[in-house]
């Protein structure tokens, strides 16, 4: 792939977990006064969700309607999908065609994508409607190529609605994935809801630079790492359920021999505690919680 005349150059992702549907909704909108600070500041940012915003928490009935109001306004890049997106509320009582008609209905309402590489329909080996395995983020004539993958819980656990789908062992389906996302990328990275665990298996894979995981709720400060035979690859994790956060992961490439290579990486956790709330965004959630009062 011929590359833009960079030597280095600097790719800034800033992560959300709303994971587990438990929207905090005085830290959201805080969140977004930092994004749109970053946005304005910084070249080269991506801003993507670790996924589950259908069940738990106090909005769960809604179906994901305020979390795709707030993701929408916020104007993420993608998001993966978590083992609850496959779930229909109550849980426990969906069936395929409700899960299709929750993911189409949540599709239709935002305007980024979703990213599942590890799951297809049983009787054709297609992808999810409207979901695609991966995507490339093109900056200054770079691509970034982002790969999604999710947790094995659906199939493992027997879920009613997901008894049309097979659910792809996460490392075997980014295997398959990269010689094909590597040919339109310059760089790879990996969204990951299958748990840090997994994460750490995905990170010891040659070709990927860095690995944005969700699912166990684990608050990781600063980048935990795993050496992949080219690289010492960052894995990184903003909270979820209870413990929500903002993470950003810093990623500086050169190019080496005409390839980006990861040459420096770090990560943190924003602090929140003094950050005024962007008031459009506190509207939205306001607003739905009026309406929840009404009904």
């Amino acid at each position: 792939m011929n590359l833009p005349f960079y030597r280095r150059m600097t790719f800034m992702v800033i992560i959300t977990t709303l994971d587990d549907g438990t929207v905090h909704h005085n830290s959201i909108a805080k969140y977004a006064t930092i994004i749109e600070d970053v946005r304005n500041k910084e070249e080269n940012v991506l801003l993507v969700d670790g996924g589950d915003v259908f069940l738990r928490g106090e909005f769960q009935a809604g179906q994901g309607e305020l979390e795709t109001s707030l993701l929408k306004e916020l104007d993420y890049d993608a998001m993966v999908l978590g083992n609850n997106d496959f779930r229909v509320y109550p849980a426990g009582e969906g069936t395929p065609d409700s899960r299709y008609e929750q993911l189409k209905d949540y599709h239709r309402n935002v305007n980024f994508q979703f990213l599942t590489g590890n799951v297809i329909h049983r009787d054709t080996g297609k992808y999810l409607q409207n979901v695609k395995p991966w995507k490339n983020f093109t900056f200054a004539g770079v691509k970034v190529g982002m790969i999604g993958l999710t947790s094995m819980k659906p199939e493992i656990r027997g879920w009613n609605d997901v008894v049309d789908l097979e659910f792809i062992e996460p490392v075997k389906a980014l295997n398959a994935l990269l010689p094909k996302v590597s040919e339109k990328s310059d760089i790879n990275i990996v969204l990951s809801h299958a748990g840090n665990e997994e994460d750490h298996k995905l990170a010891q894979v040659p070709g990927v630079s860095a690995v944005i995981g969700a699912d166990t709720h684990k608050v990781i400060e600063t980048p935990e790492y795993e050496f992949n035979g080219e690289l010492m690859v960052p894995i990184t994790q903003a909270g979820g359920e209870q413990e929500h956060y903002l993470g950003r992961l810093d990623l500086v490439y050169e190019v080496v021999d005409g390839k980006m290579k990861l040459v420096e990486s770090d990560g943190f956790l924003y602090d929140v505690t003094n950050v005024p709330a962007d008031p459009e965004i506190q509207a939205i959630i306001d607003d739905y919680h009026a309406e929840m009062r009404v009904q």
